[in-house]
Order: structure tokens, then sequence, then C-alpha cells
């Protein structure tokens, strides 16, 4: 008898580590990249201290933000709304509600509403503690 109950034991133990049935988080990979969206590819990044900032950013129907570069690792994940952005050479890609965007590094670009309801960003950005997030123009 003791055989059974440590048998039965071992298979629900085994069946719940298998198929994570009771303990399952759901995820997804939005963003996995070595460039940023204009195939610009990441450079061995050297950060004595890192400084990890997330923002959430809200551009309202019609705004436009200023012309503005990055001298940091930063990606945008577009919460609501639709976003386009246009770099100094006019380049440009639009994104919409969850899309994620690997910004540009060093070069100028803005980022405008074009869509019917405003944009909601969560950014994170990684650099080297104490380096501006961005720099306008």
């Amino acid at each position: 008898m003791n055989y059974i109950v440590r048998f039965v034991l071992f298979f629900i133990v085994v069946n719940l580590f298998v198929t994570n049935s009771i303990y399952s988080a759901e995820k997804e990979v939005l963003l996995k990249t070595t460039s940023t969206w204009d195939n610009a590819e990441y450079k061995k990044l050297k950060i004595k201290k890192p400084e990890v900032t997330v923002l959430k950013i809200i551009i309202n129907v019609g705004e436009q933000l200023p012309m503005h570069k990055h001298d940091l690792v930063n990606v945008a994940y577009v919460k609501k709304g639709t976003l386009t952005v246009i770099t100094d050479d006019n380049k440009e890609i639009t994104l919409h509600e969850g899309e994620s965007l690997p910004e540009l590094i060093g070069k100028y670009h803005y980022g405008k509403n074009t869509g019917k309801e405003p944009v909601e960003l969560v950014v994170f950005y990684l650099g080297e503690k104490g380096t501006p997030l961005s720099v306008n123009k």
C-alpha cells in the first residue's frame, strides 16, 4: 500500500513539473534584437555604473515631440495608440498598439501621434548613470 501512495504522489509531482498546469505564467517575446529600428548594430556596451530608467509617456492626439536623440540604449513599447517616428533625414516608421521599437542611438528623430487617440508608451532606458535620457536638437 505504501508503494501505491508513493507512486501516486510521484506521478502527481512529475505531472505538475512537466505540464506547469498549476503555476503557469504566459509569456510572449515582444522584441529581441541586436540593432536599432534602422538596422544600426548595437556596439559592445561599456557601462561602468549602469542605470535603468522606465518612463510612461503620453502623447496627445496631433502632438509632436521635439527633434531629439538618445545616447543610450532604449526600447519603446506602444501600450495604446499610433506613433510615427521620423528621422532628420526623413526615414520613418509607424507603430501601433502592442508593438515595440528599438530606438535610434545618436541619431536625431522625433515622434508624433498620427492616430485618433492618445499614444501611451512605456520606454525602457539603459545607460551610464547620469546620462541624459534624450538631448534636444
